[in-house]
């Protein structure tokens, strides 16, 4: 099964990146844009400990975060790992913590998962790697048949730009026709497709120009 899952360097002293290198699956360390984790070149994955999610609400930065990651990423994912989330040893009230986990998975819509180590961490972006191929997989197949392994190509080819993942490359597909006219689409062409919008757009422009 082709997963890549990609780290951003700075999270090389967490253990997971050791942890999945030992897995069946692709592996890159690099800087991302957005987030600690790319799974499939889509799923933005921010991952905190339990001290540092709390720190990040004692000095602001997580909604700022929360705001990057929807603004950004077509798919997002939160996973807080640690099993002393109450009792990190900083002064926060515990409604606090809990207000925070019901306006992230409720207000902003990002879910959240927790893992009580590395290896509970790395086991998670795994499975969500397996299950964004099924669910990719899903999309990819015509009621009747099988799709070619033409269009199968240039949806993985379109899914190599920043931020497009299988349904939005599907769009662009549908929308433009083939993949040279996606690449030779101007801004607001690209701006107008679903899930895109002027940022997204900007960025791809950026990348085949």
């Amino acid at each position: 099964m082709n997963i890549l899952i990609e780290i951003d360097y700075r999270e090389r002293d967490g253990g997971i990146l050791e942890i999945l290198r030992k897995s069946n699956i692709m592996v890159e360390e690099k800087r991302l844009f957005i987030g600690d984790y790319l799974i499939n070149r889509h799923i933005a994955v921010e991952r905190k400990t339990t001290k540092d999610f709390v720190i990040s609400i004692i000095d602001g930065r997580l909604f700022s975060q929360a705001s990057r990651l929807k603004r950004y990423a077509e798919v997002q994912l939160m996973i807080i790992e640690g099993t002393d989330l109450f009792y990190t040893g900083y002064e926060i009230d515990p409604q606090a913590i809990k207000g925070a986990i019901v306006s992230l998975s409720v207000s902003w819509q990002i879910p959240l998962v927790f893992s009580k180590s590395p290896d509970g961490t790395a086991e998670i972006l795994v499975m969500a790697g397996i299950q964004d191929v099924k669910c990719r997989d899903e999309i990819l197949k015509r009621p009747g048949r099988r799709p070619g392994r033409l269009q199968t190509r240039k949806l993985f080819m379109l899914q190599g730009l920043p931020g497009i993942g299988p349904r939005i490359a599907k769009r662009m597909l549908e929308r433009f026709g083939s993949v040279e006219k996606v690449i030779t689409a101007g801004e607001h062409e690209l701006s107008c497709v679903d899930g895109i919008g002027r940022k997204k757009a900007s960025m791809i422009r950026e990348i085949v120009t």
